[in-house]
């Protein structure tokens, strides 16, 4: 959380039991010495390759929620009204590196051809099958196996 929000208050830092085992007497971290700061924003685009907008409009709703002061964390309500929750469906366009959109393009027209090939195989095949139009009934053929 220290990497998404910032440095945790020193209050906070050292109010737990085990405390004194995770942060110096600062509210520094012990076994920790250089943690860079990744806002939540940026990991959003940046590894998860979400568009801007939509990075900006969850790590809006997620920030508050993830406050180090419990006090300031928003209320299960005030979550439910947050315009990120309340903003409805939108459609989403895939966001597929080009590779792997190319990949799957290439899986799909192969697909196609190969159910293609077999349909036209099975329409060639049932046009040169021979209607018998022999009146005896189907159970009078014996079958062998």
């Amino acid at each position: 959380m220290m990497e998404l929000l910032g440095m945790m208050p020193r209050k906070i830092a050292l109010g737990g039991r085990y405390s004194r085992e995770l942060f110096n007497r600062h509210g520094d971290l012990r076994h920790i010495r250089r943690l860079r700061f990744w806002p939540l924003k940026k990991v959003l685009i940046e590894k998860y390759e979400f568009s801007e907008q939509d990075a900006k409009d969850m790590a809006d709703f997620l920030v508050p929620i993830l406050d180090f002061v419990p006090e300031k964390r928003p209320t299960a309500a005030q979550c439910l009204l947050h315009p990120w929750i309340n903003a409805g469906p939108h459609l989403l366009e895939p966001s597929l590196p080009d590779t792997q959109s190319k990949a799957i393009d290439t899986l799909n027209s192969v697909q196609t051809k190969k159910q293609n090939e077999e349909t036209e195989a099975m329409e060639v095949g049932m046009g040169k099958m021979a209607i018998n139009k022999d009146t005896r009934s189907f159970r009078s053929y014996s079958v062998k196996f």
